[in-house]
Order: structure tokens, then sequence, then C-alpha cells
């Protein structure tokens, strides 16, 4: 956070003084004043020292003075069931009968891994209970050929976005931060298009759920997806040689990983006769649509539509999203406001409060809210290094 303090006046033994803040994250690519890095970077590497149980000076980063975060929890898990990506994970979910099955009859170890078969020491990925001989631990994805950080400067410049993120032909937009929605109703359907400032990692849009899930709003989600290639693996992930495809898709209520969910809807009939995918090789990704609904899920065309979207601009696995490339929002198709889905309480009177151009200034610092605000097992608080 950036840094702050609150100094409370003297007051009289049976006088009370209430206090109200909120805390403003800074954007990702702000400095911080005292450690000359950005408030992103801060925030990852605190995260990653966590997740690794790490008592280093990492942790300090986000404190102020001689304070340092620290890790409150003493994570005990129940019978059958071990810690695994940051929770308490069955094994019995995952074939594996007792805890020592696997030394006993595989004369292997039971550990937290991933499809690729290494194992767990923190962070974000997809990992679940197993029996393995392997002593790897876990690293990234592989890249996608050309990924965001290499992107040409020369070729992927702001005026080729700007021209690529053109509205021309549609009746309204919505600025997502590192995207833009735009759309127009025609013949009771929406005419609509997603552009992405990314490399084609992945790119999608669709309903939100709040049906429950470890990830409210995403697990469970109708959406619309387009991949860079085909015939998935959880262990090479994409074919880059097989032909960009884009179809519907269904969440899963219960797992956020692709492979639990890679088979798409559209598959069994639905019509995507008119979806479309663009690309700025190497630079931009764009989705096109026109459609009254997803996965049988009508758009309301009459009032209010929480909607989701995500774009990966780094590997080719369907994976993490990774920090602000993902959202949540409202969009009115019956009077055009969009807005965030953290600002809906300035919205619930109905009206615009400023139009579109409001909208659009805040939804930078609101999709850095909804990136920021993810759900953890790490109680982290900063304390004094000499307690």
């Amino acid at each position: 956070a950036t840094p702050h303090a609150l100094s409370m006046p003297n007051h009289k033994e049976d006088e009370a003084r209430a206090w109200y803040g909120r805390m403003v994250l800074p954007p990702t690519d702000a400095v911080h004043p005292e450690h000359g890095d950005t408030f992103g970077n801060i925030r990852n590497l605190m995260i990653d020292a966590a997740g690794k149980g790490e008592q280093t000076e990492k942790l300090s980063l986000g404190c102020s003075s001689s304070q340092t975060a620290r890790n409150l929890e003493d994570i005990v898990c129940q019978e059958n069931s071990i810690y695994c990506w940051a929770r308490c994970m069955s094994i019995l979910e995952e074939g594996i009968p007792r805890e020592n099955y696997c030394q006993e009859e595989r004369n292997l170890r039971l550990d937290c891994v991933n499809p690729r078969n290494q194992t767990y020491t923190g962070g974000h990925g997809d990992y679940y209970p197993a029996c393995t001989a392997s002593t790897e631990n876990a690293t990234s994805y592989p890249k996608l050929p050309v990924y965001q950080e290499i992107r040409d400067p020369d070729i992927c410049t702001d005026a080729a976005y700007n021209d690529f993120a053109k509205t021309d032909g549609y009746a309204h937009s919505f600025d997502l931060g590192p995207s833009i929605f735009m759309w127009s109703v025609v013949d009771g359907e929406v005419d609509g298009r997603l552009i992405f400032d990314g490399v084609f990692g992945f790119l999608a849009i669709g309903h939100a759920s709040f049906a429950g899930g470890p990830h409210d709003a995403m697990n469970g989600a109708s959406i619309i997806m387009a991949l860079p290639g085909g015939d998935y693996s959880a262990v090479t992930g994409l074919d880059l040689s097989l032909e960009p495809n884009i179809n519907e898709y269904v969440i899963s209520h219960t797992a956020s990983a692709f492979r639990h969910w890679k088979e798409p809807v559209s598959a069994s009939g639905a019509n995507t006769s008119s979806y479309e995918i663009e690309v700025v090789e190497n630079c931009f990704t764009a989705i096109k649509f026109k459609t009254s609904e997803i996965n049988g899920i009508p758009f309301d065309l009459n009032g209010k539509n929480d909607l989701i979207w995500s774009g990966n601009n780094q590997d080719y696995y369907a994976g993490y999203h990774g920090y602000g490339n993902r959202g949540i929002f409202v969009v009115d198709f019956s009077s055009g406001e969009a807005y965030m889905k953290s600002d809906e309480g300035q919205h619930q009177d109905g009206n615009n409060q400023g139009g579109e151009d409001v909208a659009s200034k805040t939804s930078d610092a609101s999709s850095m809210f909804s990136s920021w605000s993810t759900t953890s097992l790490l109680a982290i608080i900063c304390i004094s290094l000499y307690m």
C-alpha cells in the first residue's frame, strides 16, 4: 500500500471517537517512493515469498519502517487431505484411497503437483494431490513464441492500437483498462467486439455467474472464448500449429483450470457462425460476435447484465490471465450505460452520473481493485521485526 498513517486526538474517558478510512490501491506501474520499484512488482514479490514460506526482505517491501509481513496461519489439514495450492485438498477426490497409499502401494510419495508433474512451491497455478517421484519444482508455463514483454515496439505502437480499437459502427463502448468492449443492439441481438491490448494467449467474455465456487463470478460462467491453437493438453498446452478457434464454454463450478472444462458447449449445437477472431500478429487481439445468448442464456436487452472478461498475453496453456487482465462489469443494453461491478453502489439509482465518459474514467482503477482483491488462505499483516 502507499505510505499512510492515522493520528487520533486525545478525548475524555466518557467520549468515543469513530473513524472511517478507505484504502485505494495505486496503479500497478506506479513507482514506490521508498523502494524504487513498481507497486505491482512489489506485491508479486511479497506473494511469492509468502507462498514459499520465506522470511526474507521481500516480505518487508509493502510495510513501513522496520516492519515485515508475516503469515499468521499454521495450516493443519484433516485426515485424507493435504495442503495444496494454498488450501487443504482431499486426496480421495483424486483417487488416492488413504494417506499412506502412495508409499506403501506404489513406492512413491504423496505430494502437491501440477499436470506437468512439478511440485508446488507457491503462487498461482493448477495443482492437486498425487502420487509422484518428481523432485522438480513448479515452473511457469512455457511462453508464447512472442509474448507481451517482447512485442516489437516499432510495430505495436499506441497509434496502431488506437486504430485497432476504433469504435466505428458501434453505438456504445466501455474502457476496461487493457481492453475495450464495444457494442450495438441490432434486431434483438448484441453485436459486440472485445479488443485486447495484448498478444493472443486467449481472450474471453461472457455472463458472470454468482452461483458460488472458489472464484465467484467466474466458476459456472458461460463464455465466448478464443484460443490460438487446438488439441489442448494440460501437459503440453495448445498446439499452435493448428488453427485458432472460438467457441462457447461453461467454466466448471468447482475447478478453474481449463482442463476441467475444455470441451466447448458449442459443439452440442450452439450457433457460433457470427463469432470471429481478429489479430494484429504479435500485437493485439479481438473477438467479435452477434448473438442474443451465450450457452442458451439470453442477454437482457431491457436491463442490466453482469459480464466478465479475461485475456492472456503470456502462454498457450489457457491458464491464468495475470494481474489486471480480467474484470467484472455491468452493461445496460437498454441505456448504453456500463460500469465496473465494484462501482455498482454508485449506479443503483439508475443514473449514469455523467455517462460513458465517467464510467470509462473509473474503469482502470476499478479493474485494478478487482484484480487485487483476490481471496487467499494467507493472512498477512505487518509486524515489527523486533517482536
